[in-house]
């Protein structure tokens, strides 16, 4: 065999076996994927979840996908409908490609068992069920004075130095009465607002003052015209 068919014969070889050993290669994980085929949990939430939602107590707009309090309050199937379809009316948009989304069903199932890995083995026995009527408003502000007025005053316009107004026509306009119940129940840790069982000493709050407050806080929301808006 003659010097010339040799290297023809080696630089065949090293095609059939492919080029991963050359300087510069990425490696296989560094390597591009087309979007709809990655299921790995930590770049799905980083890519999809993470500026709104933070992560590991970071602070960010919504309320942490990792906090133990919201993990046992929130169904699975709840939660992989809002992440599929969204909350309409809210600033949280469908995820499913079915829906207008980037991400298949695969993907969408990955986000969920990857949240759901931080939940606590043994939910606590007091927790208020994830959905309910809303209650009575003018005893949600009772309710309201004793369990939150001491951050966001009595009238849930803020305190200087503690806690900002969460009866903002802005703010209130922005979300859902589920995400009011929600935050009633699992608070904001990183934001310093505490869940259901650390607002009132001594005790945890009952699903009724949570329903109460949910009310109360819905009916603050008005239009430009200060005329009420129907809940949502």
């Amino acid at each position: 065999m003659t010097p010339a068919r040799n290297v023809s014969l080696a630089i065949a070889l090293l095609l059939l076996v492919g080029c991963d050993w050359m300087p510069g290669k990425p490696n296989p994980e560094n390597r591009w994927q087309p979007a709809d085929s990655i299921v790995d949990f930590t770049t799905l939430y980083a890519e999809n979840c993470r500026g709104c939602h933070g992560r590991e107590g970071t602070m960010a707009g919504s309320i942490g996908m990792d906090q133990p309090t919201y993990l046992s309050f929130i169904p699975e199937a709840k939660l992989r409908d809002v992440i599929a379809n969204g909350v309409p009316g809210s600033n949280m948009p469908a995820f499913l490609q079915a829906r207008g989304g980037m991400l298949t069903e695969q993907q969408i199932d990955a986000l969920v068992t990857g949240i759901l890995a931080a939940k606590p083995a043994d939910p606590a026995e007091d927790m208020p069920p994830y959905e309910a009527a809303l209650g009575d408003a003018v005893a949600g502000r009772d309710a309201f004075g004793l369990s939150c007025a001491s951050c966001h005053g009595a009238d849930g316009k803020g305190l200087p130095g503690k806690a900002g107004s969460v009866v903002a026509p802005a703010y209130l306009g922005m979300i859902s009465d589920q995400y009011l119940r929600t935050i009633t129940v699992a608070g904001r840790p990183e934001l310093g607002c505490p869940d259901f069982r650390n607002r009132i000493p001594g005790r945890a709050m009952t699903s009724d003052e949570v329903s109460n407050i949910t009310a109360w806080l819905a009916s603050n929301r008005v239009n430009e015209f200060g005329q009420p808006i129907p809940t949502n």
